[in-house]
C-alpha cells in the first residue's frame, strides 16, 4: 500500500518541477525576445541613420560647393573690388544657398511693402508712424526674409519687417490770448 503523504508529496514535486521547467522556458522565451529587440532597434537605428544621411546629401553637397565657390573666389579677388562689385558677388553666394533651400523644400519668403502684416509670416521689429489711415497695419520695410517649408506651407523663419501704425494728430489748441 502507498502511503498517501509519500503519494502527496510525489504530486507536488510532480508540480513545482513543472512549473520550474515552464519559468524556464519562459526566461529562455524573454531572453530570445529581448535579443530580437535589441537587433530590431539597431536595426532601426541604422536605417534612421542611412535616410538621414540621404535627406542630408543634397545639402551637405550644396554645401561643399558653396564652400569651395567661397574659398576660390578668395583666392581671386582683385585688389581693386568695388562695392557694387563685391555686393553683387555675394548675392551669387545668396542665390547658390536659397537654391539649396528650395531643393529642400524651403522658400526665401520677402514680404512688399505696402502689403498687409501677417503675423503668421511675419515678426514686426519696430512700429512706424503711417502717413496715412490706409496704411495702418501694413509692411513699411522689410529687415529680413522669411522661410516658408513648402512641404507644411508653414513659415520655419517669420521676416523681419517694420509695421506702420496710424494715429489720429491731435489738435493743439493755441491759448487764448487777452482779448482787446
Amino acid at each position: 500500500m502507498v502511503d498517501p503523504v509519500v503519494e502527496r508529496l510525489d504530486a507536488l514535486t510532480g508540480s513545482v518541477e513543472d512549473m520550474r521547467r515552464d519559468m524556464a522556458a519562459s526566461r529562455d522565451r524573454a531572453a530570445a525576445q529581448e535579443r530580437v529587440i535589441e537587433r530590431l532597434h539597431e536595426e532601426n537605428e541604422r536605417l534612421r541613420s542611412g535616410e538621414r544621411m540621404l535627406l542630408l546629401r543634397p545639402v551637405l553637397t550644396d554645401l561643399l560647393r558653396l564652400r569651395n565657390d567661397l574659398l576660390r573666389q578668395a583666392g581671386t579677388l582683385p585688389e581693386e573690388m568695388s562695392i557694387a562689385q563685391t555686393a553683387e558677388l555675394l548675392e551669387s553666394f545668396a542665390y547658390s544657398v536659397e537654391m539649396a533651400l528650395s531643393r529642400c523644400g524651403v522658400e526665401v519668403v520677402r514680404p512688399e511693402v505696402g502689403t498687409a502684416f501677417d503675423p503668421a509670416g511675419q515678426r514686426a521689429t519696430r512700429v512706424v508712424a503711417a502717413p496715412s489711415p490706409q496704411l495702418d497695419g501694413t509692411v513699411a520695410g522689410v529687415l529680413g526674409d522669411g522661410y516658408l517649408d513648402t512641404v507644411t506651407n508653414r513659415a520655419l523663419a517669420a521676416a523681419t519687417v517694420l509695421v506702420q501704425r496710424w494715429t489720429e494728430p491731435t489738435i493743439v489748441e493755441a491759448p487764448a490770448g487777452p482779448s482787446n
